[in-house]
């Protein structure tokens, strides 16, 4: 699901790109001479295209805003994006996979830095695309087509299916639970040398960070085994076993006796 949005924001993007130039008037985006503000053209096609909701925004703020029945409802524009997007999209300028939560309805997402230049290392992000698709609606449309499926035998080889990725799922908790053990290990030795430590921080962050993308992965499957009433006796396998702590690997974490597991310690 999270690739598909991501698919469909980077198509979104190179759509509006090859309208023409993009650049800011006001408080409107103009691609060309077209005003981009309230698009009733390239969005909804995209959305129908991607069976997905898509959203533009000039800055934090959102301009425009099409969906289809199974992606939910259209975003309100002139609302303003969640504030994890804007830190990971405008900020730190790179793409936003992962689920939030506007209006009490909650949503998977994926954005990407939309930028009015092709130096994007001299100018930041003129604003972002955004792909969406309201949970819920997800959720309704799967068991939807789990009931009209033909009978035990489609059930059957869904669960078949089910058991197959609870393995994988296992798998990806086993992988990244050793992560998080590595990069909290590697972010006390890295504090513990000081300055000379400063790179190697970079690389535990990165180790925390891709343990967090795969906790986040797991759970999301595991969601959708539930929407579609498998797995019910083995759901308590499933249960991620990763600590609450988040290892940021900063500048300034104490020094700590390196942890160990089965994982091992880091050299």
């Amino acid at each position: 699901m999270s690739e598909r949005a991501a698919s469909a924001a980077e198509l979104l993007d190179d759509l509006i790109h090859g309208l023409g130039r993009l650049r800011r008037r006001d408080q409107d985006l103009l691609a060309g001479d077209r005003v981009l503000n309230n698009d009733r053209d390239v969005l909804p096609r995209v959305a129908r295209a991607t069976s997905l909701g898509v959203s533009l925004y000039l800055g934090n703020r959102r301009i425009a805003s099409s969906s289809v029945l199974d992606a939910g409802d259209p975003m309100d524009v002139g609302g303003f994006a969640d504030a994890a997007v804007v830190d990971t999209v405008l900020r730190r300028r790179e793409i936003y996979r992962g689920t939030v939560d506007l209006g009490g309805r909650r949503y998977l997402v994926a954005a990407r830095p939309l930028y009015a230049t092709d130096k994007p290392d001299d100018y930041g992000p003129v604003g972002m695309v955004e792909a969406f698709q309201d949970e819920k609606a997800f959720r309704e449309m799967l068991m939807t087509s789990l009931r009209e499926s033909s009978g035990g035998e489609a059930r059957s080889q869904l669960q078949i299916q089910a058991d197959r990725m609870e393995s994988v799922m296992h798998f990806i908790d086993d992988v990244a639970r050793r992560l998080q053990l590595l990069a909290l290990n590697g972010n006390i030795i890295a504090a513990q040398a000081g300055d000379h430590g400063r790179a190697f921080r970079v690389v535990c962050r990165e180790l925390s960070s891709l343990a967090e993308q795969s906790k986040e992965a797991v759970a999301e499957v595991r969601k959708l085994t539930h929407a579609m009433g498998l797995n019910q006796q083995g759901d308590s396998d499933l249960e991620l076993s990763f600590s609450d702590e988040h290892v940021s690997g900063g500048d300034d974490a104490a020094p700590k006796r390196p942890a160990t597991g089965d994982a091992g310690s880091s050299k």
